[in-house]
């Protein structure tokens, strides 16, 4: 008697000049597979399948995850301090921090969407300065060995932390403000490791050793 087979996964297909297959789970459990261009169909569907346990787990653990609210009262994060949103009505979205409260001014105080875009207005205005400092204290190894320093890109990411393009982009998430510093920095050297290795083979992690022999502890506080 033979099993059942399960139920195909859905998933978005993006298809690029990439060299390897990759699957990411969205924060709101969607699942996009990353492949190259002219990879063959089954070949995609197998990697897929293959990744269809670790696909569940990051699922649930998405699902399980409590909602973030906005709302006057509420805990926020700053690099890694626990804040309490004191949220009034302004003429105009503004923001400022007096010492463990973040201030947040907008026209609607119920507005959840309003509150959290103002929040994560402000800490756009903070991070370029974050991560670039980052980014260039840990750069000069990678300076010596002939490396080019990236530039700096800080975006909103559903489900990355950080990326590193081919065409020397480095690309942060602007949710990493939430974090302590010790977490930006283990994103951004995980991210200057692919410059000499743009993949997550044993050569890459013996790098990350090398250059960050704590890095597993810190992933954790991302990871938790």
């Amino acid at each position: 008697m033979h099993r059942d087979s399960p139920p195909p996964l859905e998933y978005e297909l993006v298809r690029s000049r990439r060299r390897s297959l990759e699957v990411r789970v969205r924060v709101d459990g969607s699942v996009q597979v990353r492949a190259p261009l002219r990879l063959a169909a089954y070949r995609v569907e197998a990697f897929v399948d293959s990744r269809r346990d670790w696909i569940r787990d990051q699922q649930q653990r998405m699902a399980a995850r409590p909602r973030v609210r906005w709302r006057d009262g509420d805990p926020c994060q700053y690099l890694g301090e626990p804040l309490t949103l004191r949220v009034a009505a302004a003429a105009r979205a503004r923001v400022a921090r007096h010492g463990d409260e973040l201030h947040v001014g907008v026209p609607d105080p119920h507005d959840e969407a309003a509150v959290s875009h103002a929040v994560h207005e402000w800490w756009r205005g903070l991070a370029r300065t974050r991560f670039q400092e980052s980014i260039e204290r840990q750069f000069p190894w990678f300076a010596e060995r002939g490396h080019r320093l990236p530039v700096l890109r800080v975006k909103k990411m559903r489900s990355r932390w950080g990326s590193l393009s081919r065409r020397g982009y480095i690309n942060l998430s602007l949710a990493l403000m939430q974090y302590p510093p010790a977490v930006i920095d283990y994103v951004v050297m995980h991210e200057l490791c692919h410059l000499e290795y743009m993949h997550h083979g044993p050569a890459f992690h013996a790098l990350m050793d090398r250059r960050m022999p704590d890095w597993p502890a810190r992933k954790r506080r991302l990871d938790g």
